[in-house]
């Protein structure tokens, strides 16, 4: 197995693209196409664009020779799909999506609908903008959240060892912040003690930088009541427990059976599987997000209006941005209230 060429081994002219493209503005020079961009989306694009020219130097070395905006035309792009075969249709989708978002803002100039039309089909084949894919996957926030809390609760006290009580309880945890608050994924999975997981006597204060969500917006609120006893054990009783057993030193909130750092495929992996048993359903952690925007919407239309700040969900005016920050806090405590409400219409 090779890796991916460091851009530093990239052709020149790829090289000098790709700077063009990040430039910042200068006194006499407008910013690069791509500079508006985050440095996680520069982080996410730049191995997609890597392997793109991987695939180039094993298969079609000749065409390094051109232009980078004329290598990709619909012939090259499915002679490389056809060598990704093994991988999943959202994995062939990201390495297209990823090189054609470069070179079309390298070369807007040029006539993009036939490779659009191939990333159409791409989308279509992962299922990208078809609801079907979630019918029947969507559960009730409320529902959600009485599953973690019965699974850090009754179920973790009934585990036959010590290890599995607090690996339950931490998976419980997990699913019920995220009924509660449905941040993103990645969000989540950074969260860390003192810098994002502030805990005092009386609460516990989520608080994202703007570094931390998709959307660039600062996001702060304080964990429901109903999850944040059990936030509370799992941090102060079953983290240290877990930390304990590979004498590990460090402040992210979700770890592993020796303390370790748990990334994004782990959780997301451990929550479908979790969800998938106890329900028959399986919930991604995205889905929690569709859950509580259908939760609301169904609820009221007085509740669907709690979707955008308790999503986070950005704008195009600046001013809803601030918006959307400044509402977080109370929406995240109406939103919790709508759904300890709904856990009492059920009973």
């Amino acid at each position: 197995m090779t890796f991916n060429p460091p851009r530093a081994e990239w052709p020149s002219s790829d090289k000098v693209m790709w700077q063009t493209l990040w430039s910042d503005a200068g006194p006499l020079d407008d910013p690069g196409p791509l500079a508006h961009l985050r440095q996680t989306t520069h982080n996410s694009l730049e191995p997609r664009y890597a392997r793109w020219i991987k695939w180039l130097r094993a298969h079609d070395v000749a065409s390094l020779n051109l232009h980078p905006a004329d290598r990709a035309t619909v012939s090259r792009l499915q002679k490389w799909l056809a060598t990704l075969e093994h991988t999943r249709p959202m994995t062939r989708l990201s390495y297209i999506d990823g090189v054609l978002r470069i070179l079309v803002a390298a070369a807007p100039e040029m006539d993009w609908s036939l490779q659009r039309r191939l990333l159409d089909g791409l989308r279509r084949a992962a299922g990208r903008g078809d609801q079907s894919r979630k019918s029947g996957r969507v559960l009730s926030s409320a529902v959600l959240l009485q599953l973690g809390l019965n699974h850090a609760g009754p179920y973790s006290e009934a585990a036959a060892t010590p290890l599995e009580r607090k690996k339950r309880l931490r998976d419980g945890a997990m699913i019920a912040l995220l009924a509660v608050l449905p941040m993103r994924r990645r969000s989540f999975c950074e969260l860390a003690l003192d810098r994002s997981v502030h805990v005092d006597g009386a609460r516990i204060l989520i608080c994202l930088s703007e570094d931390m969500t998709k959307t660039a917006v600062s996001w702060e609120t304080a964990v429901p009541h109903q999850v944040e006893p059990t936030l509370r054990r799992y941090i102060e009783d079953a983290r240290p427990f877990l930390m304990s057993r590979g004498d590990q030193h460090h402040d992210i909130l979700w770890v592993g059976k020796k303390g370790e750092i748990i990334g994004q495929n782990y959780i997301g992996s451990r929550i479908g599987k979790l969800t998938k048993r106890l329900t028959g359903k399986r919930v991604s952690p995205h889905l929690f997000r569709d859950a509580a925007a259908t939760t609301m919407v169904r609820t009221s239309p007085q509740a669907s209006r709690l979707i955008q700040p308790v999503l986070a969900h950005s704008s195009p005016r600046t001013a809803e941005r601030h918006y959307i920050h400044a509402q977080t806090i109370d929406a995240g405590r109406d939103y919790a209230s709508l759904i300890g409400k709904l856990k009492k219409d059920t009973r």
